[in-house]
C-alpha cells in the first residue's frame, strides 16, 4: 500500500491553510512540515522547500549517489513530490520477493531504498513498514475524505518507467486509454497507481475518495498548484485472491 505522500511548497503556512480551508484536519508539529492523516493509513505529508528531511529521513551522507539523484529530482518542483509503499508482506517474504526479481536495494534501519538506476527516478523514495494512525479524530476530515483512491504517475520514458514498475510491482492489473495515451494500471494493495507517458518524470496526480458523492478535479489555486481530484465511494476495490499480498 501506499504510506506516504510529498508534497513541497515555498510557503509552509500558506500551504497549510489553504489545506485546512479545503476540510481537512491539519495536523502542525513542527514549524517547517505539516501532516494530513488519511484513515486507510496514508500521511500525506506537507514540507516547506526550503527544509526537506532528505538527509535525516534516509539516513544516507551527503555524498551518497541516491541522495544527489534525489535533490536533482526535487531541483524546480513544488506541490507533489514523491511517494513512499509499505509492503504487506512480511519483512523476510518481501526480501525474498525482491532478490526474486532481482531488485537491488539499500537498508537504512526499518527502510529499503530500490536501487534501481534511472534518473531522474520515477520509482517511489523508499519502502518502509506502515505508518502508525494519530488519535480517530484527526483522520475524520470534515470535507468527508476517506483515503486515497490512486497516485498518477509519469515519465518520457514511459517503456523504461513501465518495466521498472513491472519489477517493482509486479504485472499491471490493466491497460486503459487516458487522454488519446495507454497507461498501465498497477495494484498497490488497497491502492492503485497509473503510470502514463509525460513531458514531466515524476508524481502528476493524487485521487483520494471520499464519502460523498463528489467528483472530479480541484482548483489548483485552491491546492496550492496540486494536481488533486476526488471520487465518491464506493469505487472499485481489490478483495480476496485479486489483492496482492506482497506488492507495495
Amino acid at each position: 500500500m501506499v504510506s506516504r505522500v510529498w508534497l513541497g511548497f515555498p510557503d509552509i503556512e500558506r500551504a497549510a491553510e489553504a489545506y485546512a480551508h479545503l476540510g481537512f484536519w491539519v495536523v502542525r508539529r513542527r514549524q517547517d512540515r505539516a501532516q494530513i492523516f488519511l484513515a486507510d493509513g496514508v500521511v500525506l505529508e506537507l514540507f516547506s522547500l526550503a527544509h526537506l528531511p532528505l538527509n535525516q529521513a534516509c539516513g544516507l551522507g551527503e555524498g551518497g549517489e541516491l541522495l544527489k539523484r534525489r535533490r536533482r529530482f526535487y531541483e524546480g518542483r513544488t506541490g507533489l513530490l514523491d511517494y513512499v509503499l509499505s509492503p504487506t508482506a512480511s519483512p523476510m517474504q518481501f526480501l525474498a520477493q525482491l532478490e526474486q526479481r532481482d531488485i537491488p536495494y539499500k537498508v537504512v534501519g526499518t527502510r529499503l531504498l530500490p536501487q534501481m538506476v534511472l534518473c531522474p527516478p520515477p520509482l517511489p523514495l523508499w519502502l518502509e513498514p506502515p505508518t502508525p494512525l494519530p488519535a480517530p479524530e484527526q483522520t475524520q476530515h470534515p470535507n468527508g475524505v476517506t483515503g486515497l483512491h490512486a497516485l498518477v504517475v509519469g515519465s518520457p520514458a514511459y517503456p523504461a518507467a513501465l518495466a521498472q514498475h513491472r519489477r517493482l510491482l509486479g504485472p499491471p492489473l490493466a491497460f486503459e486509454a487516458y487522454e488519446g495515451r495507454r497507461r498501465a494500471v498497477f495494484a498497490i494493495g488497497k491502492h492503485f497507481l497509473y503510470l502514463q507517458g509525460a513531458e514531466q518524470e515524476g508524481l502528476q496526480g493524487l485521487i483520494l475518495r471520499s464519502r460523498y458523492a463528489l467528483w472530479g478535479a480541484l482548483e489548483p489555486t485552491q491546492t496550492q498548484g496540486v494536481a488533486l481530484s476526488l471520487v465518491g465511494d464506493p469505487v472499485f476495490e481489490l478483495t480476496g485472491d485479486s489483492a496482492p499480498e506482497t506488492e507495495g
